[in-house]
């Protein structure tokens, strides 16, 4: 479960977001409920299309997610973030969710999304530049 195991392969991307998982994440159980992690992937793939809008985008589609581990409170969820693509309004990225616990790294999920640029009255917008 090491990051950087030379066996598996580690997150592809830029390092975007980094979360602490913390009391209010978890079920009584302790473990981070799933719809928590979604809202952390949805963020870091906000804060990347931003960055490639150079402004306001909103979300248009996540792709499916499913968890290979539990998430515990006190875990560290890294976000992961690259554009596959840059349309005339439009972005697509790919989020992978890694877990850090006190034994190491490791991919928690992942998931495509697409994100529309829009401008202050909520109207799609061009996007200026494909360049990223």
């Amino acid at each position: 479960m090491e990051l950087g195991n030379d066996l598996a392969p580690g997150p592809q991307g830029e390092l975007t977001l980094k979360v602490l998982a913390d009391y209010q994440s978890v079920n009584t159980t302790g473990d981070v409920f799933g719809g928590w992690v979604a809202m952390q992937v949805d963020q870091a793939g906000e804060i990347m299309a931003r960055k490639i809008a150079r402004g306001r985008v909103v979300t248009v589609s996540i792709g499916s997610m499913s968890f290979m581990r539990p998430v515990k409170m006190g875990d560290i969820l890294s976000l992961f973030t690259r554009v596959t693509e840059v349309g005339k309004t439009s972005i697509r990225t790919v989020v992978e969710a890694w877990v850090e616990d006190k034994h190491g790294s490791a991919k928690l999920t992942e998931t495509s999304m697409v994100f529309v640029a829009i401008d202050p009255q909520g109207r799609t917008r061009r996007i200026q530049s494909a360049e990223y």
